[in-house]
């Protein structure tokens, strides 16, 4: 999802809406616990002084870089396209390459 969906779903639950992203469950978690989503609706129609804005992305910073990328791997185990066995390979190295890239652009 990026970030005009995100915030549309957060203008929405301000004005009491309770849609999420296709596919997420809504279903309790393990030991009880509300998914992380609907705490976060629930947050953001009853406060109602915040206020969101669109940001424009960050292109070309190696850390939102390395962010999208790992959010992007991270829909992909969800959809199936990358097993679940191999994040514990993949998410290190793709973490390690992205902080020494910023690493070497700060520098």
């Amino acid at each position: 999802m990026d970030n005009v969906q995100a915030l549309a779903y957060l203008h929405a639950w301000q004005r009491g809406g309770t849609a999420m992203p296709e596919g997420y469950d809504v279903h309790l978690r393990s030991r009880g616990r509300t998914p992380t989503l609907l705490r976060l609706q629930m947050l953001v129609e009853y406060t109602p002084h915040l206020t969101f804005v669109h940001e424009k992305a960050h292109v070309g910073n190696p850390l939102n870089e390395a962010a999208d990328s790992l959010a992007k791997l991270g829909l992909r185990c969800v959809r199936g396209q990358v097993s679940t066995t191999e994040l514990p390979r993949l998410v290190p190295l793709w973490a390690s390459g992205a902080l020494a890239e910023y690493r070497r652009a700060a520098a």
